[in-house]
């Protein structure tokens, strides 16, 4: 079943390529960067956490020394004093009272009640000799407390000035468990709302102080207790008991503060009140630097994801266009060009499989000029096959008229002979039938000798003379030469002696130079053939002016079918079955030629120095 378009482009290699460096590229980076990530959000939640902790128990552990040093002052006072403080004059306890003022700085007022919660006496820090204004007192709470033995702490009012303060009464207790009165202090809490924007700083955070309710007792943006400004909203929903851990170990979390903002807040109780104080920062705020560092690594992602898409593409276009050269060359080849070359421009693998490739293409150039030169040796071997078979065809006729030419040559010198007279024409004729018929003859008789196939046997050796075998090659290649208009001249040497060999085979190598030769000199030339008789061996040099060979193609000319002929002229066999049977004959063949000039064709054959 055919895919469609777009089932096909997901399936192309391109697509998977890109697919791969993109997906390998991203998906360690994103893994590493989001573990980086909750790991830096951890470690900043726990920055945060200690923060806030330590913000939120700061201001408590100040409110606790204030609380604690009040009490421990004044309770010295009402215990030690007690007695004085009842029964002396109104100096003496206005005394007693400013001395413990002076004691506690955030103290602003101090006055003493007597057992039926009206006030005796008091004095003030701005009213210096003065008792000062009486503030309002919640005398039925004071009196619940210290009737029962027990420190009152007040609810936060705020003074004539819009100043925060609450007050304390510590019972005076005598002999016999009797509460003769109580000392109550006015301490403010202006230095608690400072230490509160303190410790906020500048971090867009604030720190507040509420009571159970969740109304403000002091806020660094003193407007909103003034305002009554409700914070219900910030407060946890906890167990008493949840509630009692706080003092230790405030609760941090995340939540919708009072301000309609997501805030990080802590939340810890003051002991021994229903206060609670409240340290809230805005998400956005506390996290900042991890947000900014998730919009960075994001950021950093889509540009490296550019920048990984623009490489992989790059590459994929580069990879796809050296497949598409191969493509293109496995066409051409398949389409029947072979040795099609393919340009490398590169030496990684990619380089290698076209280098391969052309390799691969020049092999089959090879194996087809293989194929066709064995198709031509086959057509070759047929027509031999086939010239052996009219020669012993033509045997028979040629033999026919020489027999016929001499009962015609009997009966015509009977006639004469009868008549007187001689005719030289008839004669003349005659002999020039018989002439031919020998001819025949011999061109015959030498393409038997030439097509027999026994060289090869030990037992067809024979002694032969190399000045016969050249001018036998001669005869077999009269027609060819003759085509060419090639002169041919020739010096051999009478002194050569018989040698002991395949015969039939030197007179194939003798032949095929002289093939070589001719096909060399198609506009006409000169062929010279030398024999000589050296010391240990016998010369045969074959010499043309023909076209000559390249030195790249010399180098070559003895491969098998190897040939610089056009298809049809030639099947590279000659030369390499040449080599081949002077080597057997224990010789040597050496051809040098030059371009345009000419080619000189030394063999040299040994002496026969013992006949088995």
């Amino acid at each position: 079943m055919n895919m469609s378009k777009h089932a096909r482009r997901f399936q192309s290699i391109a697509f998977k390529l890109l697919a791969f460096s993109i997906i390998m590229s991203l998906i360690p980076l994103l893994f590493l960067g989001g573990s980086n990530l909750m790991r830096a959000k951890d470690y900043l939640w726990e920055s945060v956490r200690n923060q806030h902790s330590y913000g939120t128990s700061r201001v408590v552990k100040e409110i606790n020394f204030l609380l604690e040093e009040a009490e421990r002052v004044i309770t010295v006072l009402a215990e030690a004093n007690g007695t004085v403080l009842i029964s002396s004059d109104t100096g003496e306890q206005e005394r007693l009272l400013y001395s413990c003022l002076t004691n506690l700085p955030y103290v602003e007022r101090m006055s003493l009640l007597d057992g039926k919660g009206y006030e005796i006496t008091g004095v003030s820090r701005f009213d210096i000799g003065k008792s000062g204004a009486s503030q309002e007192k919640d005398v039925e709470n004071i009196f619940k407390s210290i009737k029962n033995f027990q420190t009152y702490i007040g609810p936060v009012l705020l003074d004539q000035h819009g100043q925060p303060y609450f007050q304390l009464a510590i019972p005076i207790i005598l002999q016999g468990n009797d509460v003769k009165g109580a000392v109550v202090a006015d301490i403010s809490l202006r230095s608690v709302v400072d230490l509160l924007s303190k410790v906020a700083g500048t971090s867009g955070a604030w720190l507040f102080l509420v009571d159970q309710e969740g109304h403000l007792i002091g806020h660094e943006d003193f407007s909103q207790v003034l305002s009554n400004r409700n914070v219900q909203a910030s407060l946890p929903l906890l167990s008493e008991e949840e509630e009692e851990l706080t003092r230790e170990n405030p609760l941090v979390r995340t939540y919708l503060s009072y301000t309609g903002e997501k805030v990080v807040g802590a939340y810890a109780k003051v002991s021994g009140t229903d206060w609670a104080v409240i340290y809230e920062q805005p998400e956005s705020k506390a996290f900042s630097s991890y947000i900014h560092l998730r919009n960075t690594f994001g950021l950093s992602t889509v540009i490296l994801m550019l920048l990984v898409l623009g490489i992989s593409l790059f590459f994929v276009v580069y990879f796809l266009r050296q497949l598409d050269i191969l493509k293109k060359g496995v066409k051409r080849i398949t389409s029947g060009e072979a040795g099609f070359v393919l340009p490398v421009q590169s030496q990684d693998e990619i380089g290698e499989v076209l280098t391969a490739f052309n390799e691969l293409s020049e092999e089959l150039k090879k194996k087809r000029e293989l194929e066709s030169a064995l198709r031509q040796a086959d057509k070759m071997a047929s027509v031999g096959l086939l010239a052996a078979g009219i020669a012993h065809e033509i045997n028979n006729p040629m033999a026919t008229i020489g027999l016929s030419v001499e009962e015609l040559r009997y009966e015509l010198q009977r006639m004469n002979s009868a008549q007187g007279e001689k005719d030289q024409d008839i004669d003349r004729y005659l002999d020039l039938i018989a002439r031919q018929a020998d001819r025949c003859s011999q061109i015959t008789q030498n393409l038997l000798d030439f097509s027999r196939q026994e060289r090869n046997q030990n037992n067809a050796y024979d002694f032969y003379n190399l000045n016969e075998l050249v001018q036998k090659a001669l005869e077999l290649n009269h027609y060819m030469l003759q085509k060419n208009q090639v002169q041919v001249r020739y010096d051999l040497d009478g002194a050569v002696p018989l040698i002991w060999g395949d015969g039939p085979g030197i007179q194939q190598v003798i032949f095929n130079l002289l093939c070589n030769a001719a096909q060399a000199m198609k506009q006409g030339g000169a062929l010279k053939l030398v024999t000589q008789n050296e010391a240990d061996c016998v010369c045969l040099q074959v010499m043309d002016n023909g076209e000559g060979i390249s030195n790249e193609d010399l180098k070559r000319v003895f491969e098998p079918f190897f040939t610089t002929k056009p298809p049809g002229l030639g099947t590279g066999l000659g030369l390499a079955v040449s080599y081949g049977l002077i080597k057997q004959a224990g010789g040597t063949i050496v051809m040098d030629s030059r371009l345009g000039e000419g080619t000189t064709v030394t063999v040299k054959l040994p002496h026969t120095k013992e006949v088995q």
